[in-house]
């Protein structure tokens, strides 16, 4: 850990409480808004309001405007409406509240921003963001400075002096953004004003905000403070990290992964490595993210960097270096696979570690014990690129893990490349965002010349320049082009077509339309075998192997695309590969002996393959199936990611070739080995599962049924996505998925798996919250389970069905009716089963937790402990972790505290070793529950409770979410904070009625009660 530095780098993150504000009933944005405490408040500005209503909002009256919250997530509303609660009548300072009319705050008390005045914040570094649009973007960032306060105004009566700003980036549709002192962690203003300047450009980087002091004057009365906010930590791996450390192999050597190469011609940039270097030796700093658009030369600038960084003794040498291309390989589990087998050197059985998350963790730990870089390349293919979730991270665990390398707790240092900024990294003042924009125009001047561009004075080289935009790779490409064609003359650039309206219309940037005509313009003075080759080129999506030169461009075939190349001599053939290397369309990494082409490259021909005769398209994917194939070999039994990544490369041509059902047999064959499925229970693959499975939907098109002919595989393939999503806890994305496996399976009157399906459904729509569909569920589930043939088969699913009815009616606090089908269940299971006296497995945990909570605890011990002996028998891991929290729970009723928290930290324990998030959740929950309201120490108690919310959010566990928002309520009520304790407690108490959710309704009136003595 670098000496003097805070470990706790976490800035409020602005955009969890920054929202639109529009037009009523429209999608028209007219600026930003900061939602506030108590429930409901929204701040912005004024003549915000004036915009939305067409007069100023001192003469709303019950007029509404618009508040839309793009922060929240997956089915949860987020248009509202509010009116004007309160604004200055003799006074101009620039602010209005709003309060919502149609419900609730949406957002938690996590999420609100803690106010602070500006006084102190003179000098400070800033940063904003809202809704001002930049072509398709909607919504931005601002960072810069706070100059401090300024005279008012000369024409208004103001309450406080405005806060000038120094930012290039604060635009129309800012007003009412949070600007956050960086230093002081305060929302101390909101901006109002930006000054536009005239062409002398003077103070164009100029503008305002209102001092957040005045938000705490009647009639606003907000509470504002004068003190710094304590910044939070970054989040740490929650695993044995010693025994981490100890993993690590020594002398690591570099791993590049299909880096770009070294280049010779290198230019410019020179103002950008100095800063990577900066960034690097910056004790203060983890994490550099290098953002814009694809082609602007980022992965090459930092392999120029670490090339540099590497000749240059004078600067601290990495301990290790691991290079992940993302478009290359955009696979998050072999990301980790491959990242922890680098740094323990083999030492770790990945397959012991079954999901990304365990991987995550113990690879962060291993980050202190040297000085290790890390550059994630491409990382805009991991990330949303579009909508309110744009630049936010599709995989959970791989933002844990980006937040895990934040902290300031070692010393090694991450590289990201991306097209899109890296939202979940901006809270963390470890992270600094470098913009790669083009080039200067003697560094495009100077790369033309060194590929090749003789020909031509400086000045043309500049308007070339100008007219490619500065863009890297166009200019690459355009000066290879001229010295290959024209003997490096630049006056024949002009002969090269400019975009067509059409292209220009396309909502790509424009400098990828400059790669595009400079490469439709190869084609024409390429070969036929050159065009063929890069076309077929494009089929495969992973790098492409010196092996397959052969066997796949070199195969004879009827209808082949690669029919011209297959006539070439072999020395024609490797000089045509040398002219495409030299022209910097090919790439070769001799490390792996793998070729690759730029992203926009590969993008180009992809459309020309797409283009060919089905006929073509369909024998080429063959003919990389087969390839594939070949190169898988046998599997082993226990296999890693990368056994199996030849087969799921045959599967995913296959599909594109139209043989599902083949594809089918070789992903259970090969992938699942069948019912062992270890691609799923082995290795936690799910996101790879998942992207598996969409390739048997036509186009991806998931609304649509998977293209192979058996009913009873669409249903299993559809069973198999709606189980990834649960597993990755997309619980709202699942349930259609699973309904829709359930009715092809009753289709073929398979009345034991059909009754199967409903059950999962029962369970799926209780943990969302949906009780009564997870009754409707349930009951399915035992009229399909009674139409089976009588045989042991009936009587365990009728039984398993009974209890998930038990289950839901436990939950809607019918609780005779749940008693009355958990004993039926009993007796089904002891006559099964004479040696056995309860319910068993998840059955079991749950009639126990129904006996507890229905005042039966002696019952409940027995039924636990019964549990208990059998699933550490049977080695049933997430089991026994659920009974020892049981146990805990009924320790803590009796008073045993010792005993409870042992119970406790043994569930906790367990539950961090597997992929099973119910089993983490409720032993966070249950431990923190119990430090917040039998021993009241909330700072033990926040941890986990927190901890469990984030999970509960992020996936959806509605029931969960409940439970944790009412340990949260104890938890603030322990730390003598009645009104957040209320705040949470109100909340649950609203979504439990909501639900129809018995005991959230009276645990939620419990803590109430306790707040009103």
């Amino acid at each position: 850990m670098s000496d003097g530095f805070s470990s706790t780098p976490r800035l409020q993150y602005l955009r969890n409480f920054t929202v639109q504000i529009r037009i009523a009933g429209t999608d028209t944005i007219v600026g930003t808004g900061v939602a506030v405490p108590p429930d409901g408040k929204v701040v912005t500005c004024a003549h915000v309001i004036k915009a939305a209503l067409g007069f100023h909002p001192r003469k709303a009256g019950k007029r509404k405007v618009g508040v839309y919250y793009p922060q929240l997530r997956g089915d949860d509303r987020k248009d509202y409406q509010a009116k004007v609660a309160a604004c200055f009548r003799e006074y101009d300072d620039d602010l209005v509240l709003l309060q919502l009319t149609d419900g609730p705050s949406p957002l938690t008390l996590q999420q609100m921003p803690v106010l602070g005045t500006a006084e102190d914040s003179q000098g400070n570094p800033f940063r904003s963001y809202g809704y001002h649009r930049l072509a398709h973007y909607i919504g931005g960032w601002a960072d810069g400075d706070i100059s401090g306060p300024v005279d008012c105004p000369e024409d208004g009566n103001f309450q406080a002096e405005p806060v000038q700003l120094e930012s290039s980036q604060i635009n129309r549709g800012m007003s009412g953004a949070a600007v956050l002192d960086k230093e002081r962690n305060l929302v101390i203003g909101v901006v109002s004003e930006t000054w536009f300047p005239d062409e002398s450009t003077k103070d164009r980087d100029t503008a305002w905000a209102v001092n957040a002091r005045v938000l705490k004057l009647d009639p606003l009365n907000l509470p504002v403070q004068d003190e710094p906010h304590p910044k939070r930590p970054a989040p740490k791996p929650r695993i044995d990290a010693e025994e981490a450390r100890r993993a690590v192999a020594p002398d690591l050597q570099p791993v590049w992964n299909n880096a770009p190469p070294s280049l010779d011609e290198w230019v410019g940039r020179a103002e950008l490595l100095k800063d990577l270097s900066a960034d690097w030796s910056n004790p203060n700093l983890r994490v550099t993210g290098l953002i814009g658009f694809g082609g602007e030369g980022k992965s090459s600038l930092v392999r120029r960097w670490v090339d540099d960084l590497l000749k240059d003794s004078s600067q601290i040498q990495p301990d290790g270096i691991f290079w992940w291309g993302f478009y290359e390989k955009p696979s998050v589990e072999e990301f980790f696979e491959a990242a922890l087998r680098y740094l323990s050197g083999g030492r770790i059985d990945t397959s012991k570690l079954p999901s990304s998350s365990l991987k995550a963790q113990v690879i962060s730990a291993m980050l202190d014990v040297g000085r290790y870089l890390f550059i994630l390349d491409g990382l805009e293919v991991m990330q949303h690129q579009g909508g309110d979730r744009y630049g936010l991270l599709k995989s959970k665990d791989l933002r844990d893990f980006l937040g895990y390398f934040s902290s300031p707790d070692h010393n090694s240092f991450c590289l990201i490349t991306s097209r899109a900024p890296v939202h979940d990294l901006m809270e963390y003042v470890t992270y600094v965002q470098r913009d790669v924009t083009c080039m200067h125009p003697a560094d495009g001047r100077a790369l033309l010349r060194k590929v090749g561009v003789e020909k031509g004075k400086d000045d043309e080289l500049d308007r070339v320049v100008s007219e490619c935009d500065g863009h890297a790779l166009s200019l690459s490409l355009l000066g290879s082009f001229l010295a290959d064609q024209y003997s490096g003359d630049i006056s024949k650039a002009s002969e090269i077509p400019q975009p067509t309206d059409e292209i220009t219309q396309q909502a790509s940037p424009k400098q990828y339309d400059h790669v595009h005509r400079i490469l439709r313009r190869y084609d024409e003075n390429l070969t036929k075998p050159g065009r063929a080759f890069l076309t077929l080129f494009s089929a495969f999506r992973l790098p492409v192997e010196e092996s397959a030169l052969e066997k796949v461009f070199r195969a004879p075939g009827e209808l082949s695309l690669q029919a011209s190349i297959t006539t070439l001599s072999e020395k024609k053939f490797k000089a045509m590969i040398t002219r495409l290397l030299t022209a910097r369309i090919l790439r070769f990494d001799t490390s792996l002996g793998q070729y690759t082409v730029h992203p926009l490259i590969r993008n180009h021909y992809q459309e020309r393959f797409e283009d060919h005769d089905p006929e073509q398209q369909k024998e080429a994917h063959l003919l990389i199936r087969d390839y594939y194939l070949e190169m898988g070999g046998d599997v082993p039994r226990h296999p890693t990611l990368d056994n199996l990544i030849p087969f799921i490369e045959a599967v995913h041509h296959c599909c594109f070739s139209g043989e599902y059902n083949q594809a089918y047999q070789i992903q259970i064959e090969h992938i699942f080995q069948y019912d062992r499925r270890v691609v799923a229970h082995e290795l936690g693959a799910y996101e790879t599962i998942l992207s598996i499975m969409f390739d048997f939907f036509p186009d991806g098109d998931t609304l649509q049924d998977p293209l192979v002919k058996n009913p009873g595989d669409k249903g299993w393939i559809l069973n198999t996505v709606g189980f990834c999503l649960m597993s990755l806890g997309r619980l709202n994305e699942a349930a259609p998925f699973m309904e829709r496996a359930s009715k092809k399976v009753i289709e073929l009157k398979d009345w034991h798996n059909a009754s199967v399906g409903y059950r999962n459904l029962a369970d799926l729509y209780a943990s969302i919250g949906d009780l009564s569909a997870s009754l409707d569920s349930a009951e399915e589930a035992l009229i399909l389970a009674n139409r089976e043939e009588d045989s042991v088969e009936k009587r365990v699913d009728i039984r398993n069905s009974l209890v998930w009815k038990a289950w839901v009616a436990h939950l809607s606090g019918n609780l005779q009716e749940a008693g009355d089908d958990f004993k039926r269940a009993e007796t089904l299971e002891r006559e099964d089963d004479s040696s056995v006296n309860y319910l068993y497995g998840l059955r079991g945990f749950m009639h126990a937790h129904h006996l507890r909570r229905y005042d039966d605890a002696t019952y409940s011990r027995k039924v636990i402990a019964a549990n208990l002996i059998v699933c550490e028998e049977e080695r049933y891991v997430n089991s026994v972790s659920r009974c020892h929290r049981m146990l805990g729970d009924l320790d803590a009723d009796e008073g045993q505290y010792d005993s409870a928290r042992d119970h406790y930290d043994k569930a906790l324990r367990i539950a961090r070793g597997i992929t099973f998030l119910p089993a983490l959740i409720e032993a966070l929950l249950a431990r923190g529950r119990w430090y917040a309201k039998y021993r009241s120490d909330p700072q033990v108690a926040f941890s986990d409770l927190e901890e469990a919310l984030e999970y509960a959010l992020d996936s959806g566990y509605k029931i969960y979410e409940a439970d944790i928002r009412i340990a949260l309520a104890w938890a603030h009520y322990a730390a003598g904070d009645p009104t957040a304790a209320r705040a949470e407690a109100e909340r649950a108490l609203r979504e439990s009625e909501k639900m129809g959710y018995h005991w959230g309704k009276l645990d939620s009136e419990e803590i109430l009660g306790k707040l009103e003595e």
